[in-house]
């Protein structure tokens, strides 16, 4: 027998195998009720998926000179899933390249309500704004890849961090957007709400990317996507790199990520999948807002005494994901994985204040903070849903119990070093921790009389943190000699109800209400032995309308919401990073248009207005929360269609342009930042496998800060540092800046 023939002997016997594995998982489904036909009959449900907005075709949709090979493979489409909320939308692709995206965290921006920041280099999350919050490092939004999930329960930058720029954009092949907290299946740090990528190739073959720009900035990528199989298999890379817009911004980063999908038949798949990610950058640090508007530094400058700040990042990760498709309608999903991420961020905020707490006489030696979070974690989740089943005529019911478990060992350390050698001079942070999640749900489908649509259930995490605190008790332990350091634990338990109800009083209008309990793990580090809420409470509600147009090419919701949040993360210069203070409130309205009304324009259009305000740990203070737009609008708008013959094949051109608008940003409560509009712009033309395309950011050149905060500080121009006083401080958002793209589909 030939090696190629043992080979699919053997891969023909692990196929029958693992379908008789997932067989035997999903025989608890067939238990149910049967209800003949009414899988078929029933009405769709009402989740706002790909069919509920415009629509709008995929990357691979645009009309194309030469059409790929047809690809002998069944595209089989997922059940839709229970409406959550009025802001659960799948964004496609085609809304995703309405306007330019400089990486995949920006692509959020293409969901109605999310505005996530442009920015120059890599090594760090992106800041995410949605529904009154400001979220520093994606650290609120729950971020998955698949099962995958990418925040980090307990991190030195801020709980739930997550840094999603090791994706690579050209393999997004849609994104499912959450805004709240409605779906039993959300877990930590779903806050604000939730974003799971959708990775897939539709277009296959091979795909070859060069960009070169302003301030040297060039990227290199390849995609491939090989005939015959399934949309999900690929195998991608990218690098890339800038010497940014001003001092100290040069950045560097490389990415890779491979998928395999298996198709067992009678509705079984399997796909595998890894990434790797590395990024390094070198940051400016901030500049004092009285030294720029006296022309004594420049907004894109940076002081000398700043040197030695930088960020740098790694990722890597392997899972499985397995979900079997019943023909009665029933679903079993399983997933696992491991992860290892790693960040070193050197930071310096207020120029040369601190002094040692071991030693104060040790001081002015720069207030250079180093923050390092290393973890290893693992984790698995399981499902399976019902077929819908009828206890009663004109009631349908499914349910779906699931498990979830997130173990993580993470090593965290902050201190000040000396900007020339970076010698640690003083220690503030140094711990290990290890976190577990052991969560479970149980999620029911119910409609009634085919009006009343009901989904949600209830979700409960026990969660476990174990600290090994080395610094505990140094300052007053090293006169004496003694060793210092201290083991604490917490164990609690978050219980999560969630529910969405909505009337489907006609096909085209849906009157919609939901609530939902969700959490967000607290600092490690602050928790005291013996706790039993080691998380902060959220609690969410929202009230409104979804409107679709018969022919589906109009969408429109409008929302009332309103959501607390037990412990508020607010950014505090003295510490190097956010700080743990109490209670926040927001309460605001969102309305957003999703367009297309021919087939070659599409438009997707949101506004917000928000109001929101936290109270300090000590009693009586009451603020704005900062950085929070009070009313924030979003655009998008493109246009794709043939433009011209050559040879009998057509040039496909493309146009798009995004637009934000953000006012009443309080940097405290009687300061508030400039209104800001940003203009960003694309262009592009294909025949047959060659594409070119521009992209423009910033087109107005706004000369505006992307982060500013008041503190005190020492920061000069002059030699030496200044006298402390406070002032506001600024990290300057990117100006003008123009990429040009070469690609080719083969």
């Amino acid at each position: 027998m030939s090696a190629a023939a043992r080979l699919a002997r053997r891969r023909g016997r692990t196929t029958r195998w693992v379908r008789a594995c997932l067989a035997g998982c999903g025989a608890a489904l067939s238990a149910a009720p049967s209800l003949a036909d009414d899988a078929k009959s029933a009405p769709s449900d009402a989740s706002p998926s790909a069919a509920s907005a415009p629509p709008a075709p995929s990357a691979s949709d645009r009309p194309s000179p030469a059409a790929a090979p047809a690809d002998t493979v069944t595209v089989r489409s997922p059940p839709r899933l229970p409406l959550r909320g009025i802001g659960d939308l799948r964004i496609t692709r085609a809304a995703i390249d309405a306007a330019p995206r400089a990486n995949a965290s920006e692509m959020l921006s293409a969901a109605p309500g999310f505005f996530v920041d442009h920015e120059d280099a890599e090594g760090l999350g992106n800041d995410v704004h949605l529904r009154g919050f400001d979220l520093e490092h994606g650290s609120g939004i729950e971020f998955r890849v698949g099962s995958i999930p990418l925040n980090v329960p307990t991190h030195i930058q801020g709980q739930g961090y997550a840094d999603a720029n090791f994706i690579i954009p050209e393999v997004v092949r849609g994104i499912r957007a959450l805004e709240g907290v409605y779906d039993p299946h959300q877990g930590d740090a779903a806050i604000a709400g939730s974003a799971y990528f959708e990775l897939g190739v539709p277009e296959r073959g091979y795909h070859l990317k060069t960009t070169y720009g302003s301030f040297n900035q060039r990227r290199l990528s390849a995609v491939v996507a090989p005939h015959g199989e399934l949309e999900e298999t690929f195998v991608a890379f990218a690098l890339r790199g800038t010497d940014g817009f001003g001092a100290r911004r040069g950045s560097a980063s490389a990415s890779s990520m491979a998928q395999y999908a298996i198709d067992f038949g009678d509705g079984y798949r399997a796909r595998l999948s890894a990434a790797a990610y590395e990024a390094r950058t070198s940051l400016p640090g901030v500049v004092r807002r009285d030294d720029v508007d006296a022309g004594r530094i420049g907004l894109y400058d940076s002081y000398a005494g700043a040197e030695g700040q930088s960020a740098l990042a790694s990722r890597m990760h392997v899972g499985v994901d397995v979900e079997g498709l019943r023909p009665d309608g029933g679903r079993v999903s399983l997933g696992a994985w491991v992860a290892a991420t790693s960040l070193r961020m050197r930071q310096n905020f207020t120029g040369a204040l601190e002094a040692s707490r071991i030693d104060p006489e040790l001081a002015g030696l720069g207030d250079l903070f180093e923050s390092v979070n290393d973890e290893t974690a693992f984790g698995a989740s399981a499902s399976l849903r019902t077929r819908a089943f009828e206890p009663s005529k004109g009631l349908r019911v499914s349910i779906e119990p699931g498990a979830y478990l997130r173990s993580g060992f993470t090593s965290q350390s902050r201190g000040l070093v000396r900007p020339d050698d970076f010698t640690p001079w003083d220690r503030r942070i140094d711990a290990d921790v290890q976190t577990s999640d052991l969560g479970a749900f149980v999620d029911a489908d119910v409609r009634l009389l085919r009006l009343v649509h009901l989904a949600g259930g209830v979700r409960a995490d026990a969660l476990l943190v174990s600290v090994d605190d080395h610094l505990a008790n140094v300052a007053a332990l090293a006169a004496a000699g003694g060793p210092s350091g201290e083991r604490r634990s917490a164990m609690g338990l978050a219980v999560s109800p969630r529910a969405t109800i909505a009337l489907e009083i006609s096909p085209w209008l849906q009157p919609v209400a939901s609530y939902g309990e969700g959490f967000r793990s607290l600092d490690a580090t602050h928790l005291t032995d013996g706790s039993t809420r080691p998380y902060s409470k959220v609690r969410s509600g929202e009230v409104g309308l979804r409107a679709r147009s018969p022919d589906q090419r109009y969408t429109t919701s409008l929302a009332l919401f309103e959501t607390y949040v037990a412990n508020e993360l607010v950014f505090e210069a003295e510490s190097g990073g956010l700080d743990t203070q109490g209670a926040s409130h927001r309460r605001g309205v969102v309305a957003s248009v999703l367009a297309k009304p021919v087939d070659w324009l599409f438009g997707n259009f949101s506004a917000s207005i928000s109001h929101a305000e936290y109270d300090t740990e000590a009693q009586g203070g009451h603020h704005f929360v900062p950085g929070v737009p009070a009313f924030l609008l979003r655009g998008d708008a493109s246009v794709t269609r043939p433009i011209a013959q050559i040879r009998g094949s057509p040039v496909t051109g493309r146009v798009g342009v995004g637009y934000t608008f953000a006012a009443r940003r309080h940097v405290s409560d009687d300061v508030i930042l400039a209104p800001t509009t940003i203009v960003n712009a694309s262009a592009g033309a294909r025949y047959r496998a060659v594409e070119l395309g521009v992209d423009a950011f910033n087109l107005l050149d706004l000369r505006y800060g992307d982060e500013e905060s008041a503190f005190i500080s020492s920061w000069g121009t002059g030699p030496g540092p200044r006298r402390a006083s406070e002032a506001r401080h600024l990290t300057a958002a990117p100006p003008f800046t123009v990429v040009a793209s070469l690609s080719l589909h083969l």
